[in-house]
This record gives structure tokens, C-alpha cells and sequence, in this order.
């Protein structure tokens, strides 16, 4: 069976000319790009490449697929799209966020609220959330800076610090603080999704090798196991004890603190007043 990633991966490949590049975009490397998409030939029963010295070119069954992938992949898009209003008309409630931690406390206490309400809820970046509010596909949005506009009600949430955690036996351990610049270790630990965060940490470090884990086990496993260093949060350090072997370190950079914002659009604010209400008497302790 064809997976959707292995249709993402050809199309990077398309996009960039080279299994090396396109395994850098999707952070992943170029062994396991490559025989991902041995596997897509294998499934197909076909080659998509006219294999050269030190050279892939997409061949004519190549650019066949890529046509067809690029139409699954936006027919899937406009599916979600389609799938989402329709859960909205049946009295479900979405929220979009830019990062996954404020939605933590968000999505519970609006559960306690609207017991009869499915909470929807999706990470994207804030220009993709806020068209996607002005279109009723969320009725409630987290983005990481204020609205201006007499549509939209919006109200300052929380702000999130990035931590480092290091082992103890770490030379960073000694610091009160650090900055990404001191992060000089070859690799390091990166769970995904993240949201913003991922753009602010791989613009600030983009030399580092990051290992991205998207299983949340997974991810713990291997940062207690193998000693690697690894963001926490505020957020993150109020939910879960530091593993006893590491220290969390603030990030001083002044990227890595974000503050967050709710908006809604002003026509619904009423039939959510009193989760509003309870939301700002929280956010005034």
C-alpha cells in the first residue's frame, strides 16, 4: 500500500533535486529517504528514477506519480477542510494553535464547560489559523501575537520559556543560564510537533543535527537513556517532573520566550462568555 509520506518524499525530491537536500528539508536522513522510496518503486512496481553515477532523475513514471500525488495530497487538504466545517455544524467545538502547550490547560477547562462539545483541536502557524478563523473553520484560535481588528475579540493568554535540559554530568550544567548559541553538542533531541517553536529552534541552531521523535514515549526514552539534551518548558516542567539524572536551564534569548493570545471572532464571544470569564480570572492570578 502507498503511504502519504513516502508521496511527501517524492515530491521533496522533486522540489530539490537531490535525495540529500530533500532529506535535510524533512529532517529525516538520506538512508532512510532512500529506501523509502525503493519501497514506493517496490509497491508500484515500477522505477520512478533514471539512476545515473552519483545522479537520480525523476524518468517519465516518476513525474506521472509526482502529478498524481501533489492532486492526493490537496484533494486530502480540502477533505480535512471539508471534514472540519462539517464537524462544526454538528455542534463541535475547534480550536487551532501555533504550539501544542496552550492548548493543555485550554482544551480541559473547556471540556469542564461544554461537556456536550467535541473539542477539535490542530497546530498550525498563525497566518494559516487566523484565515482558517475568519472562515469558521476554528471558532477559537491561539496565535503567538495580538489581533487588531474590531471583528475579533482577544485576550493575552500565557507565555511560554524554553528550557534546556541537560545531564548532569553535562558542561552546561554549571550555568545559570544559557543561550542557543552555547548549545555546541553535534546533536540533540527534538519532539515534533512543536509548532512556532520548531522554526525559532532551527533558525537559532541551524547547524545542529536534530533527532526528531514525534512518539512521546519514544521521546523520553531515548532523552533519559542516551543523555541527549532536549527543550522543556515552563509548561512542560509544570506538567512533569526533570528526569533525576538532568538539570532544566533557561534559554536567555529573547526568542525563546513567547507569549500567546486567544481570539475569537466578536459574533460568538457570547455563546463562549463563560469560559471567557473563568479563562481571564485564571490568566489574573
Amino acid at each position: 500500500m502507498i503511504e502519504l509520506e513516502q508521496l511527501k518524499q517524492l515530491i521533496a525530491f522533486a522540489t530539490y533535486g537531490t535525495l540529500s537536500k530533500a532529506a535535510e528539508e524533512l529532517y529525516i536522513s538520506q538512508p532512510a529517504l532512500s529506501r523509502s522510496i525503493q519501497k514506493l518503486e517496490k509497491t508500484l512496481g515500477v522505477e520512478l528514477f533514471d539512476r545515473k553515477k552519483n545522479k537520480m532523475e525523476l524518468n517519465e513514471n516518476g513525474k506521472t506519480v509526482i502529478q498524481y500525488a501533489e492532486k492526493i495530497l490537496n484533494l486530502i487538504d480540502e477533505m480535512e477542510e471539508k471534514v472540519n466545517k462539517n464537524n462544526l455544524v454538528q455542534n463541535n467545538f475547534s480550536i487551532g494553535s501555533c504550539a501544542p502547550a496552550p492548548l493543555w490547560d485550554m482544551i480541559s477547562l473547556f471540556g469542564r464547560f461544554y461537556p456536550e462539545k467535541y473539542i477539535l483541536h490542530k497546530i498550525e502557524n498563525n497566518l494559516q489559523l487566523f484565515e482558517k478563523l475568519k472562515n469558521d473553520i476554528y471558532q477559537m484560535i491561539i496565535l503567538s501575537e495580538p489581533i487588531d481588528n474590531s471583528e475579533f475579540f482577544c485576550i493575552k493568554y500565557k507565555t511560554e520559556r524554553l528550557f534546556l535540559s541537560v545531564p548532569l554530568s553535562h558542561p552546561l550544567a554549571k550555568k545559570k543560564e544559557i543561550h542557543f548559541s552555547d548549545i555546541t553538542d553535534d546533536r540533540m533531541l527534538l519532539f515534533n510537533p512543536i509548532g512556532i517553536w520548531k522554526d525559532v529552534v532551527l533558525e537559532k541552531m541551524p547547524n545542529m543535527n536534530f533527532l526528531i521523535q514525534s512518539d512521546r514515549i519514544i521521546y523520553q526514552e531515548l532523552a533519559e537513556m542516551q543523555n541527549l539534551l532536549h527543550f522543556r518548558s515552563n509548561f512542560t516542567l509544570e506538567r512533569e517532573d526533570n528526569f533525576k539524572n538532568n538539570i532544566s536551564i533557561p534559554i536567555a534569548d529573547k526568542e525563546a520566550k513567547m507569549t500567546f493570545y486567544c481570539v475569537c471572532k466578536k459574533n460568538i464571544k457570547n455563546e463562549i462568555k463563560k469560559y471567557l470569564i473563568v479563562l481571564v480570572k485564571i490568566l489574573k492570578k
